[in-house]
């Protein structure tokens, strides 16, 4: 299940690092536009800086990626209804270690960007005022196309806590695999297994 989410995720990922073209006209899809120009420029002019500094590339994430992610809502809908059942501190370790997933597997997946494109649909507001939905187009170096829709929520500022790649939500798909975790060894088990992937 996690070998599904990771090649989820990794579309995902170097859809954020793809070429934009569209009007932005609404503050979150400007915000999203943003990102991938400057995720972009990074991976087309600093290559030499990537290769001969392992820390870089994660450094540039952390700059212009990470304040745009709501890891905490990301990881209280993965972890679904057992989030009221974990406590403070196992709560605090599933965000930490579950943004550590998804940030090793992001950076990890920049390094494979090789001009894929990515175009944006007309903004559509939502009912809500503080909901966002970015919708776009992710063509692959092949020539296919793959809609990529990223979720967004503002609390003072938008931030991204769910993208559906092919329509397939990378929360639900978390969620899925959370669930089977917490089954077998509980919230414990579940941080246990976070660990011991980003340890690898």
């Amino acid at each position: 299940m996690f070998k599904k989410i990771q090649v989820v995720l990794t579309s995902l990922i170097l859809s954020v690092a793809s070429m934009a073209t569209f009007a932005a006209d609404h503050p979150a899809q400007e915000m999203v536009e943003s990102s991938i120009t400057s995720m972009l420029d990074v991976l087309k002019n600093d290559g030499d800086k990537i290769e001969s500094d392992p820390d870089y590339l994660q450094s540039k994430v952390d700059e212009l990626i990470v304040p745009h992610l709501d890891f905490d809502t990301m990881t209280k809908l993965a972890v679904g209804k057992f989030w009221r059942r974990a406590d403070e501190s196992q709560q605090v370790e599933l965000v930490e270690e579950f943004e550590t997933l998804l940030l090793n597997t992001y950076t990890g997946a920049l390094t494979q960007y090789s001009g894929e494109t990515i175009t944006f649909d007309p903004f559509r507001p939502e009912e809500r005022e503080d909901r966002a939905v970015v919708r776009s187009t992710f063509t692959q170096s092949g020539g296919s196309d793959v809609p990529v829709v990223y979720k967004l929520r503002e609390k003072g500022g938008w931030t991204i806590y769910d993208i559906e790649v092919n329509n397939i939500s990378l929360v639900t798909n978390y969620r899925t695999a959370f669930t089977s975790e917490i089954g077998k060894g509980g919230i414990d088990g579940l941080i246990k297994t976070l660990k011991d992937r980003n340890a690898k």
